[in-house]
């Protein structure tokens, strides 16, 4: 590479610094809203039998390796168990790891690649809040006191993941240890639901454009309220603070009496709540919900920010985790297993729907999510789908106490419409069908064209990139890069642009999830990612650079993982 080019990447490099440092003085420059959904938490486990649900412990943000313990009741079975660790990045851009024992078994190493984590056990929302999750535990946890460690990559050399450990929580089911007949175990229904919502106001310096002021729990299946002699409910969040008003509210009712729920426990559990309410006068026959408040609009401003006394109206950010429901019954209330069945497509997860959808030509991946409403069971049921009447998948699954079993199921599509129909059956749990209409397009067809760059902001952008690029640790930076001997070189002026780059979809279906990069002078800048572009639509995004003036070379790629299509042209900065 000549020396002006290898100067024009090193700048643009310095430009990329200068601008993260200004960011994380900000702090406020990435928000993202919630995974595995930004407006709830998922259901994880449900069921009903005679025994107890186990949830704890908090305790504090803490440098690793953290340990915590667990106090499990004694003569007990445990049926199903997740544990949960969670790890505080710093922010989104930083990566490393979290390694887990549990009663001196290894869990794994867990990679933590914050904005690029494709883990599905990391839940990873906002500036770099972790919440990671262990399946399949259960054979682990023992009656009586259990220990749990986690350790991360905070100390080690090159790291820059923050690293510090929230808590470790365990949400454990079990049975008496004669296998519940005891006649001493109480018949509870349960219901544990989990994700990593991140509720957030304007950022922390009222410049971020969006905000997400709620998250829910759906607890789905029916009780009978005259039956319950207690409902417990207990939820935990992330990154609460002190001082600032949130609210909790169960089938419309605040169960925090107005005053603030996750305040760190009043300043002895930095970082973590954990709470548990009791809402027995509050439990509906069916359809109970749980709603996770930011704020509220007092002054009716439109707006959860202050009030008009200046006082905080909400939460700045706020991360609820888990929200564990346990109904204590009377009397036995399930009898036998209730299994029930639905398809869901992408984009669609954990909701009831009926109605068509749309799909594209060739292989679909769909999901049959089997739920047990009623008495909880191990064993197994048979799954069958069929699509037009053909069979297309036929397999004997197993369920197990969290009530919900989740089958991917691939199906290669013709165009059309077509009826897909989804059966459970098993000895013990009867027989359930579901069936939906799909209407199949033909595939997404990306294309891409870089439209023409324009200065950003006229000649005061241009006079501060110059500025900052001969600020003290800048120019350090490179004496360092470049040697003392190209330094007797003029320094060129550099020029900041917006680059707006315009996306078309061709084709019948909505394209989704799919990357536009920018390349200039063939290193990759930047990267965008679209959640959506419907068929025969376009989109224009804008892609801000700051270049040495004179030409240069730029190229944008859409879809690098699937069909590549780009677009290249060379512009005179």
């Amino acid at each position: 590479m000549k020396k002006k080019s290898l100067l024009v990447v090193l700048l643009l490099l310095v430009a990329v610094l200068v601008a993260t440092l200004q960011a994380q003085t900000a702090g406020a420059s990435y928000s993202f809203d919630g995974t595995p959904y930004a407006d709830k938490l998922d259901l994880v486990a449900h069921g009903n039998f005679n025994g107890g649900v186990y949830v704890g412990e908090s305790h504090k943000l803490a440098d690793p390796p953290f340990t915590q313990t667990f106090a499990v009741p004694e003569n007990v079975r445990v049926k199903w168990a997740r544990l949960y660790v969670g790890v505080w990045g710093g922010t989104e851009r930083y990566e490393g790891w979290v390694q887990t024992t549990l009663n001196g078994q290894d869990l794994g190493k867990t990679a933590l690649r914050g904005v690029n984590d494709e883990n599905p056990n990391v839940y990873c929302s906002g500036h770099g809040v972790y919440w990671v999750f262990y399946d399949g535990v259960a054979e682990k946890v023992k009656a009586g006191l259990n220990t749990a460690t986690a350790t991360t990559s905070r100390g080690e050399r090159g790291n820059q993941l923050d690293g510090r450990i929230y808590s470790i929580i365990l949400v454990a089911v079990y049975e008496n240890g004669d296998g519940g007949a005891n006649a001493k175990a109480p018949e509870i229904s349960f219901w544990v639901a989990d994700g990593n919502a991140n509720l957030h106001g304007q950022g922390w310096t009222g410049k971020l454009a969006t905000t997400n002021d709620f998250a829910s729990v759906q607890f789905d299946g029916s009780v009978e309220p005259a039956n319950v002699a207690a409902a417990n409910l207990t939820v935990v969040y992330l990154a609460g603070n002190p001082g600032e008003p949130d609210y909790l509210e169960f089938n419309g009712q605040d169960l925090g009496g107005g005053e603030e729920v996750a305040n760190c426990g009043d300043g002895e559990t930095y970082g973590i709540d954990l709470k548990t309410f009791e809402v027995t006068k509050f439990l509906q026959a069916t359809e109970n919900r749980l709603l996770f408040l930011r704020g509220k609009d007092t002054n009716h401003d439109g707006k959860i920010d202050t009030d008009d006394e200046g006082q905080q109206e909400g939460e700045h950010y706020l991360h609820p985790v888990l929200a564990v429901l346990v109904a204590r019954h009377e009397s036995t209330e399930k009898v036998l297993p209730d299994l029930s069945v639905r398809l869901e497509q992408e984009g669609e997860e954990g909701q009831e729907r009926e109605e068509g959808g749309n799909l594209t030509e060739g292989e679909n991946t769909l999901t049959a999510v089997v739920t047990n409403y009623g008495r909880s069971f191990e064993g197994d049921f048979l799954l069958k789908v069929s699509a037009d009447e053909s069979e297309i998948y036929s397999q004997v699954l197993q369920m197990d106490y969290s009530g919900i079993k989740k089958q991917p199921l691939r199906w290669n599509a013709t165009h059309g419409t077509h009826t897909l129909k989804a059966e459970v059956t098993a000895d013990s749990g009867g027989k359930s069908e579901v069936q939906r209409e799909f209407f199949v397009l033909s595939s997404s067809d990306l294309s891409v064209r870089i439209l023409t760059p324009v200065p950003a902001n006229g000649g005061e952008a241009e006079e501060k990139a110059e500025k900052t690029l001969k600020t003290p640790l800048l120019q350090r930076l490179l004496d360092f890069l470049l040697g003392k001997s190209e330094q007797a070189e003029a320094e060129p002026e550099l020029v900041k642009y917006s680059v707006p780059v315009e996306v078309k979809n061709e084709g019948e279906a909505a394209a989704r999830n799919f990357k536009l990069a920018l390349y200039l002078d063939g290193e990759k800048t930047k990267t965008k990612k679209i959640e959506w572009l419907e068929g025969g639509e376009s989109a224009t995004e804008e892609f801000s650079i700051v270049v040495a003036e004179g030409k240069h070379h730029v190229r944008a790629v859409v879809d690098e993982e699937g069909r590549v299509k780009e677009n290249e042209i060379s512009f005179d900065f």
